[in-house]
């Protein structure tokens, strides 16, 4: 069975779509009975040590990624839809399974003019935005993106709060199917390697008494790296001895140093840059809490957060912001705390919670582990995805 795998994030781009891109490609192509490609943007000279596992099975896209599509939006989509409906052309693929709401567009667009057998993955950020925004540009993409919802045969979506966002704008409760995010068995089961451990906390200075609160995620208000920084003001005053990793890049990065300086932390917060998914293990290894203080922003939300999911993996206790698809990242109380991440002193206390009851930190990375091997592999999320795929086998 032929399946094209169209996404407008992939490897060696980090984050949580891109990761989810590849591990779906790699997953389904690991069935026999699966032949998948994979269409994507092309990053540059880094995209080679991706593209070595499919061959002429990946297509990547030039251009997506550079300055000139984002203030030409349109010719994003003219460069896309040309080279989507070039890939439907020649691959004839059994389904399509569109990832990201730029692939959901494009499909749309193509649609009009192609034929073809799709299903889409949802998040959410795509209908907050172009659904639910108020953004001339991005309204204008809710009615290619709605075309494709319409002909699609089922829309996945990966948590309840993205079903909930699909059913406001219309979807047949019938079409949705929810289907998690999942986590690697490495992830999972590997033991920590105490030499990798050591070194990092040489690298980054980090003293063996020292408790490391650590954020996985693109640097943005969205993540709410900005909202901790504030809350290790009032940390510090009860208890001064930790850092904080901002682990990530993203635009906001100098605006967030900056704050970090002007509250007398820049000593305690460090900015690793962007960090190679294989090396995350050893990141959430070292940490003594994971924090993800994410808000709504710029009408984006969390669909299901890797990154927590990944911290929870590891044992480790998590704190999370209260909305969108984070509440079904942790269960409150149990695997660690939801809060309301605007709230700068719930944000400091619930950190001093953890920093200093390292029984509950414990219990709650223990907690967190089990949920994951319940719930959240990335075994239970191929089989869910291949399994649908078979369905519509001919």
């Amino acid at each position: 069975m032929k399946i094209l795998i169209y996404t407008h994030e992939y490897p060696p781009f980090l984050g949580g779509l891109a990761t989810t891109s590849y591990k779906l490609a790699t997953g389904l192509a690991s069935r026999d009975d699966m032949e998948i490609f994979i269409l994507a943007p092309s990053y540059g000279t880094g995209d080679k040590n991706f593209d070595k596992e499919f061959g002429d099975r990946i297509l990547r896209v030039p251009l997506l990624k550079t300055k000139i599509t984002k203030f030409i939006p349109f010719l994003l989509y003219l460069i896309s839809s040309i080279f989507f409906y070039t890939s439907l052309k020649k691959i004839k693929p059994d389904i399509v399974l569109f990832i990201t709401e730029e692939a959901e567009a494009t499909g749309g667009i193509v649609s009009i003019f192609c034929e073809f057998t799709s299903i889409a993955r949802v998040a959410g950020s795509g209908i907050t935005t172009c659904f639910l925004g108020n953004k001339p540009f991005k309204k204008l993409l809710k009615y290619p993106i709605a075309r494709l919802y319409k002909i699609s045969k089922k829309i996945i979506a990966v948590s309840n709060y993205s079903k909930d966002l699909l059913l406001q704008i219309g979807i047949n409760r019938e079409k949705i199917i929810v289907i998690n995010n999942g986590i690697s068995e490495e992830l999972i089961s590997k033991s920590p390697e105490s030499e990798k451990l050591t070194e990092l906390k040489k690298m980054y200075s980090i003293k063996s008494d020292e408790k490391i609160l650590l954020t996985i995620a693109r640097i943005l208000p969205r993540k709410g790296q900005d909202n901790v920084i504030k809350a290790l003001k009032l940390v510090d005053k009860q208890f001064s001895n930790f850092k904080y990793l901002i682990v990530g890049t993203g635009r906001y990065e100098n605006e967030f140093r900056d704050l970090a300086r002007s509250l007398g932390l820049e000593d305690k917060v460090i900015f690793t840059g962007g960090v190679d998914h294989s090396e995350i293990i050893y990141l959430l290894d070292i940490c003594d809490v994971f924090i993800l203080a994410n808000r709504i922003w710029n009408n984006k939300i969390e669909g299901l957060p890797n990154a927590v999911l990944e911290a929870s993996a590891r044992a480790k206790p998590v704190i999370v912001g209260n909305h969108s698809g984070s509440v079904e990242s942790v269960i409150d109380g149990k695997t660690g705390l939801l809060v309301d991440s605007d709230d700068i002193n719930k944000v400091s206390q619930s950190i001093l919670n953890l920093f200093s009851d390292r029984h509950k930190s414990s219990k709650f990375g223990k907690e967190g582990k089990k949920m994951i091997e319940g719930r959240f592999t990335e075994e239970i999320m191929i089989d869910k995805y291949y399994s649908l795929f078979m369905s519509y086998k001919k």
